[in-house]
């Protein structure tokens, strides 16, 4: 039988006869787009298709139109159709029929392209189990009276078991118990072929060979990430040696940071600096494997590889996409991913010799399984390289050295560049050093940089005001020492990330924190919106990264530190952690919103207060674009009101 065949045969009947009853429960005029899984292999709902249409065509025959009446120039007269219904494709919700009041997508339980971003989009996702009763309609309907029993054992059977055994004038049982033996031989027979290509295959895969390339003592800007680096590699020589145990050897880590800054190349450079087999994967390069079974699979071949030619180094991007698992039944093809992962991690699979770095952009999609001890449990954020990272950086690519190439006078001008856009300036440089007889010149490398935008006045006063507001307020309160303040007077519009500008405070980490610490340190958090209401009686998106600072810093005071109203510690520290608490504890959300009401007003004051020597710094600071901690001490000591002079 076709898949496409029109013919009613007791399957199309089961097909219809189950539709028929979705339909019924969406009313008499059902409307919305909607996703109806169906349950059998990975091809079943194609086979669902002709029923479908068949009963769209039912819906549009009892609309009863008068064609005769329709003025196809007026667009009021339009009649929309009732129902279609289409097969749901990799494109999701995106391709199909958008005219009709109804929009059936058919598709497999568990099938991929249930994962496509658009199916969020779906007023509904109807999952159909084989109810006994319809199947007793539909061989009804065919000639053939069955009772539930047997109708129950034909719900069990696949499609094409189910075919042959309605068509066999045997009874029902005696063909499910021969279907049990079938498929019983089916499975040893599957089993032994994949077996019998698994043994083919072992001949060509991989053998283990060092990874090649730029080994992590030569990489720059990874901070925390290149020392946890290094100390793997001296665990993995001592491992190797036969000194230590897999067990004492710190073999996994969850990096995050923006696009490009380097995740892949320092996983790479791990495995040349540990002279370790190098091992690639993500979410996207297995799910293109098919269906959940073969995703699976090629994620297991990643992780045996890795074993194999241990020690090795397994880069896992894209992890973000093992998002967390929910409870309903059209996310199985999820849960079964994820578990299959966290399988892999840990569980029955030995990881002795296998490094696994996974990289993300977005840790906080992370299913919180994955993260558990044992696992992901260390986590590592790679920000974009500082000033001093960059000028390395652009050395390497361009092969140069900081001594002979004046690379310093491109510090500010790279500022918010990530690793994968340096390595791109560097290259864009060498093209026009050849273009222009060869010599690599500083001027090809200025010619190569991406446009700057100059800025508004008004917006670099809106920034000097903002930052200002910063340092009168910390300096005030004296709980940090100020480094300096500084603005930026233009941008790059192509940047991931830059500062407008800065109040930068000098952190002591001796320092006695305590409840009025926490309480000045947040006012210094919200002396920049201070600034903007006191100047512009409002204030804009500019304090979204210093609430946001603000809120977590207060969240941790109040349920690690005991500074609340209840010494109980939740011993929250990390970010993540932190955020949360906030969204879902709702009594900590509005304690932390009081401390920031009172700390803003007294903000505010200190503003009011100091208002000459404010106004005075802000001119100052849109004029130089840069004053330093002493330059702000003067002028509040040389402008400060009298009841303060004294104290000052």
């Amino acid at each position: 039988m076709s898949r496409y065949d029109t013919k009613p045969t007791i399957e199309s009947a089961i097909a219809r006869l189950h539709l028929m009853e979705v339909l019924d429960n969406l009313g008499q005029q059902p409307q919305g787009i909607y996703i109806v899984t169906v349950p059998g292999d990975k091809t079943e709902a194609e086979y669902w298709l002709q029923p479908a249409l068949a009963l769209a065509r039912e819906f549009r025959d009892s609309a009863k139109v008068d064609v005769s009446e329709i003025d196809f120039d007026d667009e009021s007269s339009y009649v929309q159709s009732a129902l279609d219904a289409v097969l749901l494709t990799s494109d999701g919700l995106y391709s199909g029929f958008v005219g009709s009041r109804c929009q059936v997508y058919l598709t497999d339980e568990g099938h991929a392209d249930l994962r496509h971003p658009s199916v969020r989009l779906a007023d509904g996702i109807i999952d159909i189990e084989l109810r006994p009763e319809l199947v007793a309609l539909a061989a009804a309907e065919h000639g053939r009276s069955l009772s539930l029993d047997e109708a129950q054992l034909l719900c069990r059977m696949p499609r094409k078991a189910r075919r042959l055994a309605f068509a066999s004038p045997r009874p029902i049982s005696e063909s499910y118990d021969l279907h049990e033996i079938a498929a019983c031989q089916e499975a040893k027979l599957a089993a032994a072929a994949m077996q019998a290509e698994k043994s083919k295959k072992k001949g060509a895969q991989k053998e283990a060979q060092p990874a090649t390339g730029v080994a992590l003592e030569d990489l720059f800007g990874y901070g925390a990430a290149k020392d946890w680096g290094l100390e793997v590699v001296r665990d993995l020589k001592d491992f190797k040696d036969g000194h230590i145990d897999w067990k004492d050897v710190d073999g996994a880590v969850l990096l995050s940071g923006p696009p490009g800054c380097g995740k892949t190349t320092f996983a790479k450079a791990l495995a040349v600096s540990a002279s370790a087999h190098f091992v690639s994967g993500s979410y996207s390069e297995w799910q293109s494997a098919g269906h959940q079974g073969d995703m699976l699979a090629a994620m297991r071949a990643a992780f045996d590889e890795a074993r194999r030619c241990a020690p090795s180094v397994l880069l896992v991007d894209e992890v973000d996409a093992f998002v967390a698992r929910g409870g309903e039944r059209h996310d199985s093809y999820l849960r079964g991913i994820v578990n299959g992962f966290l399988e892999l991690l840990d569980g029955s699979f030995d990881r002795s010799g296998v490094v696994v770095v996974a990289a993300t952009n977005d840790p906080d999609c992370l299913d919180p399984a994955v993260r558990r001890s044992g696992r992901l449990d260390r986590h590592i954020q790679i920000g974009l390289p500082d000033e001093e990272a960059r000028t390395a950086i652009l050395a390497q690519h361009l092969g140069v050295s900081t001594d002979d190439f004046p690379l310093g006078l491109f510090r500010r001008k790279t500022e918010g560049m990530s690793g994968a856009d340096l390595e791109r300036l560097a290259r864009d440089a060498r093209r026009i050093a050849r273009r222009n007889g060869g010599i690599l010149k500083h001027s090809h490398l200025a010619k190569a940089l991406p446009r700057r935008v100059a800025r508004t006045p008004e917006n670099v006063r809106l920034i000097a005001v903002h930052e200002i507001g910063h340092a009168v307020v910390g300096v005030v309160l004296g709980i940090e020492r100020l480094a300096e303040v500084r603005i930026k007077r233009d941008y790059d519009p192509n940047a991931q990330e830059q500062t407008a500008g800065a109040a930068c405070f000098e952190f002591d980490p001796l320092k006695h924190r305590d409840k009025s610490w926490f309480a000045s340190k947040a006012a210094q958090l919200l002396g920049g919106m201070a600034a903007e209401q006191v100047v512009y009686g409002s204030h804009g998106t500019g304090a979204i990264a210093d609430l946001s600072q603000a809120s977590r810093m207060l969240a941790f005071g109040l349920t690690a530190a005991g500074l609340g109203e209840t010494l109980v510690s939740s011993g929250r520290t990390e970010q993540t952690e932190l955020e949360e608490a906030l969204r879902y504890d709702h009594l900590l959300a509005h304690r932390v919103d009081e401390i920031l009401q009172d700390q803003l007003s007294r903000a505010q004051e200190i503003l009011q207060r100091n208002r000459v020597a404010f106004n005075s710094l802000v001119e100052a600071l849109v004029q130089g674009t840069r004053l330093s901690g002493a330059d702000v001490e003067e002028a509040l000591r040389s402008h400060a009101p009298t009841q303060l002079s004294q104290a000052m």
